[in-house]
C-alpha cells in the first residue's frame, strides 16, 4: 500500500484528517507522499470579500515555502512542516504565517526557505498539483484527498472527514473501512450533518 495525502494547512478538517491518518500510518508503516492543494487557487474564481481574498493570499504565501521545500527536500520534511504549521495555526490559534523562522528551524529547514513567500512562479506548481488531486478524485470536492495505491488497484476519495481523532484502536478500524469505501468504485457520497464539535489536535 501506497499513499497520496493532499493537504491545503488552513484547513482544520484535513489537519484533524491528517492527525488520524499519521497514527494509522505509523502503525501500519504505509509509505506516504504529502502533496500540496490551495483551496485559494482553485476557488479563485469565486466572489470573495476582500477579508477572504487577504487570508487567501496569506495561505497562499505559505504554501509557497512547503512547495518550495518539497521541491528540494525529503518528503517527510514536507509533513514536519505542515504539522508544525497546523498545531500554530488549528491547535494554538495563531496567524498562518506567525513565527515561521522558528518553525523552520524546529524542522530542520533553512531559513532561506522564507524567500520563497513571495516568489509568485511556484504557484504553476502549486496549482498543478491542486489540479492533480482534483483530476483523481472530482472537482466537488476540497481536502483532505487521499490516494491509496495497492498496484493492481488505486482510487482517491474526498475524506474522511472526522471531528476528533479516535484512539489507536479505533483509528485503524476506521481505515479499514475507509479503504472499502475508497475502492468500492460505486460509491460516490455519504455525508450527514457534522454533530461533534471540531477539535485539532497535535496527536
Amino acid at each position: 500500500m501506497q499513499v497520496n495525502f493532499w493537504f491545503d494547512p488552513t484547513c482544520p478538517w484535513a489537519y484533524v484528517t491528517s492527525r488520524w491518518y499519521t497514527k494509522v500510518a505509523n502503525e501500519l508503516n504505509i509509505p506516504t507522499e504529502w502533496e500540496i492543494f490551495s483551496l485559494s487557487i482553485k476557488n479563485k474564481s469565486n466572489n470573495y470579500s476582500e477579508e477572504m481574498k487577504a487570508k487567501h493570499y496569506k495561505s497562499l504565501r505559505v504554501i509557497r515555502i512547503i512547495q518550495a521545500v518539497k521541491n528540494s527536500m525529503e518528503n517527510h520534511y514536507v509533513y514536519k512542516l505542515y504539522s508544525a504549521i497546523g498545531k500554530q495555526f488549528h491547535v494554538d490559534k495563531m496567524d498562518i504565517d506567525a513565527n515561521l523562522n522558528d518553525i523552520l528551524t524546529t524542522c530542520g529547514i533553512n531559513k532561506s526557505y522564507l524567500n520563497y513567500m513571495d516568489d509568485e512562479s511556484i504557484d504553476e506548481q502549486i496549482e498543478s498539483s491542486t489540479m492533480k488531486a482534483v483530476e483523481v478524485c472530482g472537482n466537488d470536492v476540497g481536502v483532505p484527498i487521499i490516494l491509496l495505491n495497492e498496484g493492481t488497484q488505486k482510487n482517491a476519495i474526498f475524506g474522511p472527514i472526522i471531528s476528533e481523532v479516535p484512539s489507536l484502536e479505533e483509528s485503524l478500524k476506521l481505515w479499514e473501512h475507509f479503504k472499502y469505501v475508497c475502492f468500492n468504485g460505486n460509491i460516490a457520497e455519504l455525508k450527514r450533518k457534522r454533530s461533534i464539535p471540531l477539535k485539532p489536535t497535535v496527536e
